[in-house]
């Protein structure tokens, strides 16, 4: 937020500024209210300066730091101003990836603007290793929520789209991640193929030294 109030640009917007200062300040409720005067300006706004605004702010917001606790994306601003001068932007300059990029949709992004879609490249990634996170996130319990295929096809999918990364620390760390989940689902295939069912597959893989971080802490709690 302070790197924000202390944009330039920020000048152009006297009545967003109050509304920031606000937020920045803790009065919720306050700032709410001060944001009802700038959308009325808004409203006067050719798409032109809707689209000035709107890249503005969400290309700081890319570059701030993600754990800033001052969430400005309030719902009024969302709906009044953001969505629809994005599905606009869209409309009028179908081949900017910007717009998809900002609305989330970063299939579209990435297919338009590219290596240069880093943030839509690294969303997706992020996107297929929750899936497998949520597949395997109770196979402790000797839960998995998935299916063996569909898991096989978005490791393939992922590393395939992890080329894409430019950043090398970031690829690598995405790949030690697809290596982890592509071990364990191997593992716990080869497990339900075995005879005996009355063997967790937390047991079997202590007996096989399958080392895997739910292993461990299950044990260190026993």
């Amino acid at each position: 937020m302070h790197d924000l109030l202390n944009d330039p640009n920020m000048n152009n917007y006297p009545e967003f500024r109050t509304f920031c200062e606000l937020k920045r300040r803790g009065l919720r409720k306050q700032a709410l209210v001060a944001m009802t005067p700038f959308l009325k300006t808004v409203e006067t706004w050719n798409f032109d300066q809707r689209q000035e605004f709107v890249a503005w702010l969400y290309t700081h917001d890319e570059s701030s730091d993600p754990d800033d606790p001052y969430n400005i994306f309030v719902y009024s601003l969302v709906t009044n101003v953001l969505q629809p001068t994005l599905l606009e932007w869209k409309q009028r300059i179908p081949n900017d990836p910007r717009p998809y990029r900002w609305l989330q949709e970063y299939e579209q992004a990435f297919a338009l603007g590219g290596l240069s879609e880093q943030i839509a490249v690294q969303a997706l990634m992020d996107q297929k290793l929750f899936a497998l996170w949520f597949a395997f996130h109770h196979i402790n319990e000797d839960l998995y929520l998935s299916e063996v295929d569909e898991d096989k096809s978005i490791i393939i999918e992922a590393r395939r789209l992890n080329q894409s990364v430019l950043s090398e620390e970031k690829q690598a760390e995405y790949e030690a991640e697809l290596s982890y989940y592509s071990d364990l689902l191997a593992d716990w295939v080869t497990y339900t193929q075995t005879e005996s069912k009355d063997e967790s597959f937390l047991d079997w893989c202590e007996r096989y030294e399958r080392n895997y971080p739910f292993t461990e802490s299950y044990y260190y709690e026993e």
